[in-house]
């Protein structure tokens, strides 16, 4: 063996030698040291002070594409545009540092690369895209988030500021070890000239690349109709991503967006009910519940029980149940599901509806109930303010007469970083509301949407309100969600037990449902764990629990958050609405047991449902995305 290794290292040595004076005589080095002293007439020490910097950013944008790609697919690696636009944005970002010299302000910029990098990060770990270009307005809000945003931080983070750390003393080092102050070859007109001819010609071959394959916006939709979603970012990087956004803000409404979206309406069949005769009820409560996961019900852990009032719920002869509702929300989160609750239709490509487009016109359950019942109210209860993703303009376009927010709410239960009332005093309110009449009329009829705040990420609940408690077998992200959904089974237990002893009980229908799934890019690592694969299931699943229903069902399949429109719109009776939505009532005996998440995966059982189909449920995305950004069903119904 050991001759053997000597020989291997004589051999490659040989191998080497040989390679170095092959290059040397074919003049490589030479026309390689005519082209750096072309580009960059600034001396060497200069030019070691730029390696550095430019080394930095593309350590940067490559580390930042593999935290990225870690929480998706390493595709983009094999993507010969990932590294042609990591070297353009590199060399642009020296800008200053070529033109003027500056390294302090050479600093500053790698500190908000650092930043931005970070952000959005972070973002992706809880909603699996970028920042969306106007929620960058929005930073305000993060103060009523604080806890979820740490909580979405890694230590693989601290790669980025520690980079620019180094960048800085070695840039530092190499300026004071230069002996004396080198003449520059040419002025600095012809040094700024020549660096931006480099950058010219190193951004047609990405620009060529591009053009040939159908343009850039072309490019990236491409990618989003596919499993490689979210490739675009680390392909074309953050700046492009941000390019995208306003790219899709300059386009106008036309014809042929409205025969899109005509003929995909056209195509869509409406609900058939399976219902024996209508009933009408006085009365909706909606229970929109917190980062719910369908996988904490009929679930018990060492012994212990951790949905008994839910479970319990789930038994009765007139509940119907769907355990396997996929969470479809988007950059919207919280307000994606109000979307597709209240008014059946899917979130943007991008951002939040409620602030990108508040002007659009949302037919809705509340407009549906309202136009049925002569007279009839609708209120939405929140301990958020109303700020917190323009709840205070949306919800009244959503056709709600009023928003009872935080200022509304007594401070009891504090629960999370930001002391909101918590499940249990929050829904005991809401029942005191009703019972003096706040948001109830006996002599009329009611909607309300209450939405909870206790199962914000990261889970972390006080103590004293704590009624299960497991061992250390049970891992410590586990432990925090399972100890909160138990605190809001007791929550919404108590409130229901309130509602059955009002009067008006049998003749309200009430839905309990979680907004989104919970635990994001944590489930995968939660399933990797012994006790975690027997129990949390690797689907973004949130469950559909609606009282008083006119006959009891348990629908195992697989439905979609759009879905739960339709369904609410069938139960209530209220089938002369126009507006049925995007999706299905699982009450239709022909509904496919499917749908899509928003990265374009089928989840579910697709058998006996043709290609047609599945493409019909894919494009509904881009249709509802149409129809909110052009406000195609104001402009169709005479609302602006």
């Amino acid at each position: 063996m050991p001759i053997f290794a000597r020989s291997i290292r004589m051999l490659s040595g040989l191998f080497l030698q040989t390679g170095a004076c092959i290059i040397r005589e074919s003049g490589v080095f030479m026309y390689i040291s005519r082209l750096k002293s072309f580009f960059f007439p600034c001396g060497e020490t200069d030019r070691k002070v730029i390696s550095v910097f430019f080394l930095c950013l593309i350590v940067k944008f490559l580390w930042f594409d593999l935290l990225w790609c870690a929480l998706s697919s390493f595709t983009p690696f094999s993507k010969i545009d990932t590294y042609w636009d990591t070297i353009l944005v590199a060399l642009i970002l020296l800008l200053p540092l070529i033109c003027f010299r500056a390294i302090k302000t050479m600093m500053l910029v790698l500190v908000l690369i650092d930043l931005l990098l970070i952000a959005n990060l972070m973002y992706f770990r809880t909603y699996f895209t970028a920042i969306p270009l106007n929620s960058y307005l929005l930073i305000g809000n993060l103060q009523d988030f604080t806890s979820s945003v740490w909580d979405s931080f890694s230590f693989s983070d601290l790669i980025f500021p520690i980079s620019t750390l180094l960048a800085g003393i070695v840039s530092w080092k190499t300026l004071h070890r230069r002996v004396e102050k080198q003449p520059q070859a040419v002025s600095q007109t012809k040094v700024i000239v020549r660096y931006v001819l480099l950058i010219l010609i190193i951004s047609l071959f990405p620009t060529v690349w591009i053009w040939s394959q159908g343009g850039f916006k072309v490019t990236n939709e491409r990618l989003k109709d596919a499993y490689l979603h979210t490739c675009n970012v680390p392909m074309y990087t953050l700046f492009g991503s941000l390019y995208y956004d306003y790219s899709c803000e300059q386009e106008v409404y036309t014809d042929g967006i409205r025969e899109q979206i005509e003929h995909w309406l056209a195509e869509k069949k409406d609900y058939q009910s399976a219902l024996p005769e209508v009933r009408v009820y006085d009365n909706c409560i909606i229970i929109l519940a917190e980062s719910f996961e369908s996988w904490v019900l009929e679930r018990t852990i060492e012994g212990q029980e951790i949905t008994p009032n839910l479970n319990a719920l789930i038994k009765e002869a007139t509940t119907i149940y769907a355990p396997n509702v996929l969470t479809q929300v988007k950059g919207g989160r919280s307000i994606d599901a109000q979307l597709m609750i209240n008014s059946g239709l899917l979130p943007i490509n991008s951002g939040a509806y409620s602030i990108k487009y508040p002007d659009s016109y949302y037919p809705s359950l509340p407009k549906a109930f309202k136009q049925f019942h002569s007279g009839a109210r609708a209120y939405s209860l929140t301990v958020d303010k109303p700020m917190v993703w323009n709840q205070c303009v949306i919800n009244p376009a959503m056709g709600y007469d009023s928003i009872i927010s935080k200022k509304c709410f007594i401070q009891e239960e504090p629960v999370g970083s930001r002391k909101q009332v918590g499940d249990r005093a929050f829904l005991r309110q809401c029942a005191d509301k009703i019972l003096h009449g706040e948001v109830w009329s006996d002599a009329g009829h009611t909607l309300l949407q209450c939405v909870t705040y206790s199962g914000h990420n990261p889970f972390i609940l006080p103590e004293k309100l704590k009624e299960v408690s497991f061992s250390r077998e049970v891992p410590e992200r586990i432990n925090d969600y399972v100890t909160m959904a138990n605190y809001t089974d007791r929550a919404v237990g108590a409130f229901i037990s309130y509602l059955r002893s009002n009067k008006n009980f049998d003749n309200t229908l009430i839905i309990f449902t979680g907004d989104h799934e919970g635990l994001a890019a944590e489930r995968s690592s939660i399933c990797n764990t012994d006790l975690g694969r027997k129990i949390v299931s690797d689907k973004c699943f949130t469950p559909l629990i609606i009282l008083n229903a006119p006959a009891g069902m348990r629908y195992n399949k697989v439905m979609g958050q759009i879905d739960i429109y339709p369904t609410i719109l069938d139960l209530l009776g209220l089938h002369e609405y126009e507006w049925k939505g995007l999706g299905s009532s699982i009450l239709d005996p022909s509904k496919k047991g499917f749908a899509v998440d928003p990265g374009m995966n089928v989840v579910g059982d697709t058998a006996g449902v043709t290609a047609e189909e599945i493409q019909q449920a894919k494009d509904a995305w881009k249709i509802s995305d149409m129809i909110i950004r052009y406000n195609y069903l104001g402009r169709t119904s005479g609302e602006k």
